[in-house]
């Protein structure tokens, strides 16, 4: 009897400890993903945008123009156009700075432009377009034997480089043909003081 005790508490024993109960220790199930079938859903993150691509541009130090005033005299005011012909397609040049070479016989006098007449800086030149004239004013300050020249300079942008490579060796070519007109300034005369006769006795 004694031998079929032990037996019997050696299977008690024995026996999994694991089942759940009232303070019996647990074993967690593990956890399973399920899946639908679906695709995971795109990230909602917007994309950068791609930065646009700058057109080739060259800087003209004189842009090719002519023209010419409009009278002679001290105040002056010249006409001027581009002179290089047609633009390459989609080119686009637009007039800068102004200045005279030499600059010591005209000043830059826009004031002489009377009216409404358009000044040359900011003005555009584009391709398939008419010329479009501006205006530069000067006065003479000083007599001398040379004609200054207008000068002026230019942004291009172009579509292509060799488009650019053509405007800038047309330019050179040609250069600026606008001169202002030298004459000869009217000398200021000052009439001489007259000493009094100082009448003498006799």
């Amino acid at each position: 009897m004694s031998t079929v005790v032990a037996i019997l508490m050696l299977v008690v024993g024995c026996s999994d400890t694991t089942t759940s109960g009232n303070g019996g220790s647990t074993t967690p199930p593990e956890t399973t993903e399920t899946t639908t079938g679906e695709p995971n859903p795109e990230p909602t993150t917007t994309e950068t945008t791609q930065t646009k691509q700058n057109k080739p541009a060259i800087s003209l130090a004189t842009a090719p123009v002519g023209g010419a005033p409009d009278e002679v005299g001290i105040e002056q005011c010249a006409s001027v156009a581009w002179l290089a012909g047609d633009l390459p397609d989609g080119t686009v040049v637009t007039f800068g700075a102004v200045h005279l070479e030499p600059d010591n016989i005209f000043e830059l006098y826009q004031q002489a432009c009377q009216g409404d007449r358009r000044q040359c800086p900011g003005l555009t030149v584009r391709a398939n377009t008419e010329p479009v004239s501006c205006y530069v004013g000067a006065k003479q300050v000083a007599n001398g034997t040379e004609d200054p020249n207008v000068v002026i300079e230019a942004e291009v942008s172009c579509d292509t480089e060799e488009d650019c490579r053509k405007v800038q060796q047309e330019a050179k070519k040609r250069g600026t043909q606008v001169e202002f007109i030298t004459g000869e300034l009217p000398t200021e005369t000052v009439e001489p003081t007259e000493t009094p006769e100082t009448p003498t006795d006799g």
